[in-house]
């Protein structure tokens, strides 16, 4: 994410948090997210009233957010969650607080299309729902299709309980159901997810040196069955962000028909007043469009070294 975005997302949720118990005493509707990353035509509004999304864009209760079958969208929670859509999508915002109004709980509703989502919720989970099925979770990294086929949903990390018509399961870290409908016995449909996007970087020990601000890395992707490693031909774009903010990452990256590519991140150093950094930066890949349900994430640690 170049900085600028950053810029955008703080100033919103700086606005959001000074605002939002103001909104909720006045019972009116709250603030709950802010839109980002756009690619391609994205709307968002009520559903009477949909306009052009644009970076910065709050969205409020019962709000929809619609990708055209090229866009993209990335959805910023004011909990620390985010949510990623892509082509062809459309989902509702919803929320739902005690009586108190000590908690709030995300309700998200996915009328058409995919979406890849991390949810930090703890004691109050987030709730998602669509094609007859509904979702809790929390401390969560999973991807949520809704097809004429079925209903595909994968965890990539965590645990996210699963509930249709007639039954419920629990998938944990690395399974996946696939093509499930509203009526059927959801224990039995529980697999694996076969696949895995791998992560590697040259160097593997970067240094800062003293007579450069900033150091390049190469950074390597490549789809291969989870397990054995074995490269496997999935050609596809890759959302990839980093959680250290000097850092300059492509906007495009894609896959090629082998399943691999390579891109080069720029790290610059920390800000001089800057005493939290501690060296670890986290590179988190996805595949960036619907049809991925197969494919876990991508993660790899680096350590970067400032002498």
């Amino acid at each position: 994410m170049q900085p600028i975005q950053w810029c955008v997302i703080t100033i919103s949720f700086f606005l959001m948090s000074s605002s939002l118990p103001v909104l909720c005493s006045a019972k009116t509707v709250p603030i709950l997210a802010v839109l980002s990353q756009i690619k391609g035509k994205v709307k968002a509004g009520t559903a009477k009233k949909m306009t052009e999304g644009i970076n910065g864009k709050m969205l409020l209760r019962r709000h929809r957010v619609w990708t055209e079958k090229s866009g993209r969208a990335t959805i910023y929670f004011y909990d620390g969650s985010e949510v990623r859509l892509f082509g062809a999508t459309e989902l509702t915002i919803g929320a739902k607080k005690s009586r108190e109004a000590r908690w709030m709980r995300y309700r998200l509703v996915l009328r058409s299309g995919s979406l890849w989502g991390h949810f930090v919720r703890g004691k109050n989970p987030v709730e998602i729902g669509g094609g007859g099925t509904r979702l809790q979770l929390s401390n969560a990294y999973l991807r949520f299709s809704k097809k004429k086929t079925g209903i595909d949903i994968s965890v990539s990390s965590g645990m996210a309980t699963v509930f249709n018509k007639v039954s419920s399961v629990k998938l944990l870290t690395g399974q996946r159901l696939y093509q499930v409908k509203q009526n059927e016995f959801l224990p039995q449909k529980v697999s694996l997810i076969p696949n895995q996007l791998k992560l590697r970087i040259e160097p593997s020990a970067p240094v800062f040196t003293g007579k450069e601000e900033s150091i390049k890395l190469n950074l390597h992707f490549q789809v291969v069955r989870f397990g054995t490693d074995r490269p496997v031909d999935r050609p596809g774009p890759v959302h990839l962000k980093g959680n250290y903010y000097n850092l300059m990452i492509p906007d495009s990256i894609r896959l090629n028909a082998d399943g691999k590519a390579s891109t080069i991140i720029e790290a610059a150093l920390p800000s001089t007043d800057d005493r939290t950094f501690e060296g670890t930066v986290t590179f988190h890949a996805i595949m960036d469009q619907s049809g991925y349900d197969d494919v876990q994430d991508g993660l790899l640690k680096v350590k970067l070294t400032n002498p």
